[in-house]
């Protein structure tokens, strides 16, 4: 079984866990629960420079970026199922009122269903409102970010990637959680800090490079906080860190995990901060998301706002929505050639059984990049998604 090198710690914290459990005999109640997500999509055409068919780095080209964290890209070539199809399998181990751990493990049709392990952590309650969690967690920057591969979970075949797409999508550390209700409003809040690796990132390496780059998020301080009720959710988080990005020199280990590049491809020590809100409403049969990023690197001169909206409506079983996302980067740097791009999905979601969705998604992708890149795209894909 193969795990990620970043993602060992966490597993060490449960095997620990786990250990200390058997040796002071206490009965601990675990329960499973699983999902799956099989998809498949074909870009049905499109163009860049007037030409229907080229080439960028490796890729037959026009092209789709479905997924930036491990470089899923739906190329010209027919239909693929294994860029998002995957199967996760989660264990929550329950030791008593207040002490609890969660593993979830994924297989990914991307990496040839080799498991990783993607949640790892343990809880401790410490009131009836706080509770304190430490291990391996994804980094909760976004609406959908507990849930970002759990297709049955939301309404599209993924969460728009103009928005949900960075390099480094998880953290190692600790948060504390607070959870209270007053009247009809529930309201949580959610503060983490923690540091994550990523050598040889895929969305790096095979997106953008074409060469191994590692990176790192050093540093990381966030806080988000989430107010809603039955018809209404409104979120705002808040996230800073440090930016290391570099590739390894040839025949020379690399330095990664100790947080610096062979070769740094910008300042070390590069600031990054992250602002994001969302405003949702699911009211009667009619349902809006909508949802802002806004990244910022100072010393770089970088930005890179995304954003989108969406709107739909359910008949019985059958939801229908349209959204439209856009992500525009910004730079005082005379080299560097930003990504501007922006897709218009049109959605069709049947909820056939009560765990399972049948769905059909129609993207139009328009890329506006100052630099030869994936090229405008139509992709068709289809997907199951149950849980289990």
């Amino acid at each position: 079984m193969h795990f990620d090198k970043p993602r060992l710690s966490a597993m060490v914290l449960i095997s620990l866990m786990g250990g200390l459990l058997t040796e002071q005999g206490q009965a601990t109640e675990i329960n499973f629960s699983g999902f799956a997500d099989f998809t498949a999509g074909d870009v049905l055409g499109g163009s860049q420079n007037g030409k229907s068919s080229f080439n960028y780095l490796n890729y037959k080209c026009p092209c789709f970026i479905s997924n930036y964290e491990y470089a899923g890209i739906y190329q010209n070539k027919g239909w693929n199922a294994a860029n998002e199809s995957m199967v996760g399998l989660q264990a929550n181990a329950k030791v008593d009122d207040k002490l609890s751990a969660v593993l979830q493990i994924d297989a990914r049709g991307l990496n040839g269903y080799q498991p990783s392990v993607d949640w790892a952590y343990a809880s401790y309650q410490l009131t009836n409102t706080f509770t304190v969690q430490a291990g391996h967690k994804r980094l909760p920057l976004y609406m959908y970010s507990d849930y970002n591969y759990v297709g049955y979970a939301f309404p599209w075949v993924r969460p728009p990637v103009d928005l949900y797409g960075w390099e480094i999508y998880s953290y190692d550390g600790a948060n504390v959680q607070y959870n209270n209700a007053f009247g009809d409003w529930a309201i949580a809040t959610n503060t983490w800090a923690g540091n994550q690796s990523s050598p040889n990132a895929p969305g790096l390496t095979n997106v953008y490079n074409g060469y191994t780059t590692d990176t790192s998020w050093r540093d990381i301080i966030g806080t988000s906080i989430d107010i809603s009720n039955d018809y209404v959710h409104l979120r705002g988080v808040y996230m800073q860190n440090k930016v290391f990005q570099g590739t390894p020199n040839p025949g020379i280990p690399s330095t990664q995990t100790a947080g610096t590049p062979d070769t740094p491809l910008f300042p070390s020590n590069n600031e990054q901060q992250i602002w994001g809100a969302a405003f949702n409403v699911d009211y009667m049969n009619m349902l809006w998301r909508s949802e802002y990023n806004f990244v910022r690197r100072p010393q770089m001169g970088y930005i890179a706002p995304s954003y989108l909206t969406g709107a739909g409506y359910k008949w019985d079983d059958v939801t229908a929505l349209y959204t439209y996302s856009k992500y525009w980067e910004g730079t005082t740097s005379t080299t560097y050639q930003p990504q501007r791009d922006n897709t218009r999905s049109f959605t069709l979601r049947w909820d056939f059984r009560p765990s399972a969705a049948l769905k059909v998604q129609y993207d139009l992708f328009k890329d506006h990049s100052l630099y030869s890149f994936m090229g405008n795209s139509k992709l068709l894909t289809v997907a199951l998604d149950f849980v289990f």
